[in-house]
């Protein structure tokens, strides 16, 4: 038996070093497999993170969004309504192309400018009241079934 035994591999110096670097090498994968999978996690958890960050980022900037929609549809509506209620130079007929109301000047007049108010219909000849205005804001109230003249005063302003 003795000759079995000095035959054995698993014996040697050898192989027994050889068994110590697998060992060591096993130790060494298993470290580098452990490193990676806390690396995969790390990466899955920052992935996850930024995914949230994104899904808020997307969230914030809809609302904003949805905010600044309101608003312009807000300013389109006042832009319509200052339109609506402003008289410019020219003759106009309340009730069809201008409200009826009180009517300023949005800027001081400067220049001589006139306004005149006549009754509809007579062509600037039935007076109702008018001005010669060189100065001031000019005010002026108009009704249906009035024309209004405005002859460089600039734009009025519905009051």
């Amino acid at each position: 038996m003795v000759a079995v035994a000095a035959l054995d591999p698993t014996r040697s110096d050898e192989y027994r070093a050889l068994e110590g670097e697998v060992a060591a090498e096993q130790s060494t994968a298993a470290a580098a497999q452990q490193e990676a999978r806390t690396a995969v996690e790390d990466a899955e958890a920052s992935a996850s993170s930024a995914a949230a960050s994104a899904s808020q980022y997307v969230a914030d900037v809809a609302e904003r969004e949805a905010a600044v929609a309101a608003r312009e549809q807000a300013v389109t509506a006042l832009e319509q309504q200052i339109v609506a209620t402003s008289i410019t130079e020219g003759m106009w007929t309340v009730g069809r192309d201008i409200e009826p109301g009180t009517y300023r000047t949005a800027a001081a007049v400067s220049d001589d400018c006139y306004w005149g108010i006549y009754r509809s219909g007579s062509n600037g000849d039935d007076i109702i009241e008018n001005d010669i205005v060189s100065g001031g804001f000019p005010t002026v109230t108009l009704r249906e079934g009035q024309d209004f003249e405005n002859n460089g005063c600039g734009t009025f302003v519905k009051q």
